[in-house]
Parts: C-alpha cells; structure tokens; sequence
C-alpha cells in the first residue's frame, strides 16, 4: 500500500493558518492610516513664534505689553452654559480690544516703548480659557513677527 502524501501515521501536528491575521492587520493599518490623515486637516496651520530667550528675565514695565485674555464671569456662564471656557474680550494696557485689534495694538505698544529691540509680549489668562481663545493671540504675535513673550502661569499653591 503506497503512502499518502496529505494522511502522515503517527500523532497529529497542529498547523495555524497565518493568512486570515495578516489580512485583518492590514486592513487595520490601511483604516488607521486613512483616518489619522483626515483627522490631522482639522488642525489650524499657524506657526508660532519662537522666543528668543527661552529663560525667565525681568522685564521693565515699559518693555512689555501684557495681553490680559479675559473670560466671561461666572453669573453670564449660569445664564448661558456655551460661554463656559469662552474668552470675553482682550486687554492691552487697560484697552479692550477684539481679536481683529490685536496686531495694530502690539505693534502700537512696541513702538511706544523705550527699547523696541528688549519689547516682549506677556500672556495672561484664566485655566478656565479654552486653548482656541489663546490662538488669536498666538496668531496676532505671528502676524506682528513679535518673537519675545511670556506664558504667565500660577504655580501650585497660588491660587
């Protein structure tokens, strides 16, 4: 009787078949790779000033405009729950500005100053303020090609 090439005697030998897996990897690959390109075009393209002094200085009050990024109060986010996180208005030196405003003024302040060369812009805000409401600043100093700010921030224990 001739021996079968497909039935071997002897015990079993068990195979897995390797090429189901490696279809379904790829089709998670091809899935993954498809939506994380469509999902990065729904970042803004700004580019942000670099600073050029990474460091903490001190500045003189009159080398410096600080942009106060100010949030709605409490009481108007009880009456109306969309303002939560929503900047109400922007400050340079006391003057309320809206985002369109904020170019000409840094470009006012930089010119009042003494030293045009040492002037750095600081920005304040409240934790509360949504990152989308910090941008136009953000935006204001690229436009101005203003390179020197701050990111004022409250250490544990101020508050």
């Amino acid at each position: 009787m001739a021996k079968s090439a497909v039935y071997k005697q002897g015990p079993a030998q068990m195979a897995v078949n390797m090429t189901p897996m490696i279809d379904c990897v790829f089709q998670l690959l091809i899935f993954f790779m498809l939506t994380t390109q469509m999902a990065s075009k729904d970042f803004p393209n700004i580019e942000l000033p670099r600073p050029a002094h990474p460091q903490v200085k001190d500045y003189k009050e009159t080398s410096r405009a600080i942009v106060n990024v100010i949030p709605y109060s409490a009481a108007e986010i009880r009456k109306d729950e969309s303002l939560m996180g929503m900047a109400m208005a922007y400050t340079i030196k006391g003057q309320v500005l809206n985002p369109e405003e904020l170019v000409s003024a840094l470009l006012n302040a930089q010119r009042t100053c003494q030293k045009p060369e040492e002037f750095v812009v600081e920005i304040r805000a409240d934790k509360r303020v949504q990152y989308s409401e910090i941008e136009p600043v953000l935006q204001a100093l690229k436009d101005a090609e203003l390179s020197k700010m701050h990111i004022t921030a409250m250490q544990k224990g101020q508050e």
